[in-house]
């Protein structure tokens, strides 16, 4: 399915969580979520031999949950099985890399069943795409294991961390995952139909975007999800503003405790502390106590 040059309906954005999880886990994607598995990590066409997303639905009823995660089975030609928990972030807070690692952990573990031994335990990848800045330096797409901070020498890759900004995507598009971002970034037909143009497999994946925005119950979902996520921030704007107002007044109100308990000591009257505090009789009362 083409996408016409006479718009029907406006592009969805991968950017937005609820559109990223409902374009890669349709089973009729699965082509393109396993291009990009491979633009981003390190896997092959013999890792990805079956690969199947354990928790494809997502209603309306879902989108006030905090995150969507597209939890992913992968066993490769061999036998060997791989789990991988794929997202796409577009707010930042605090804690964010913590609550990355705590998802792999929980991940990684819950592979094993009581009694089992530990070498049963297969890698567990976590593949986060974001669209704010993670790090604060000039790289673009990360891999992340654990190792030895004075050598570099590894201690286990057996929970791993591959990311992209978006916020910091070059325009070169020299690497597959550069490509896939753009698409993620495409906000019109226009541009959807530049990154279709640089490969056929882009332009299948852009044609089945398309078609997904043509679709009026994932519009509902992405349109509910925007709102949900608006509502959010707008909450938290005003919860971090109240709290920061109660934390001045709270600084507040101890300076003019400090200053009252002074002034007691030099033995100024109570009524002088009063207008000079702006506390009350009584609070300074309880002072002298």
């Amino acid at each position: 399915m083409a996408v016409k040059s006479k718009e029907t309906h406006s592009l969805l954005s991968l950017r937005n969580d609820a559109v990223f999880k409902m374009f890669f886990s349709k089973k009729e994607n699965e082509e393109e979520l396993r291009g990009f598995l491979k633009a981003m990590t390190n896997l092959t066409d013999d890792d990805l031999a079956f690969v199947e997303v354990k928790n494809p639905t997502l209603t309306k009823e879902n989108v006030g949950d905090k995150d969507f995660v597209v939890d992913i089975r992968i066993i490769s030609a061999s036998g060997d099985r791989l789990n991988m928990e794929m997202e796409m972030q577009m707010q930042n807070h605090d804690g964010f890399t913590r609550r990355m690692t705590s998802y792999n952990a929980r991940q990684y573990a819950s592979q094993l069943k009581r009694g089992e031994d530990y070498v049963k335990l297969k890698a567990s990848i976590s593949l986060i795409v974001t669209n704010f800045e993670l790090f604060d330096d000039t790289d673009e797409a990360y891999e992340y294991i654990t190792y030895r901070r004075s050598n570099g020498k590894t201690f286990t890759n057996a929970q791993q961390f591959h990311t992209l900004d978006l916020t910091k995507l070059s325009s070169d598009r020299l690497e597959d995952y550069q490509i896939w971002g753009t698409l993620f970034k495409a906000r019109n037909s226009e541009e959807l139909k530049e990154v279709m143009a640089t490969s056929e497999k882009m332009k299948q994946a852009g044609e089945k975007l398309w078609q997904l925005s043509a679709d009026e119950e994932a519009r509902e979902i992405a349109q509910a999800r925007e709102e949900s996520q608006w509502a959010w921030k707008h909450t938290l704007y005003h919860t971090e503003e109240r709290a920061h107002a109660e934390g001045h007044e709270a600084g507040a109100k101890e300076k003019a405790i400090e200053m009252a308990k002074n002034l007691l000591i030099s033995g100024v009257s109570e009524e002088i502390i009063a207008n000079a505090s702006g506390l009350s009789l009584q609070e300074i009362e309880e002072l002298k106590d």
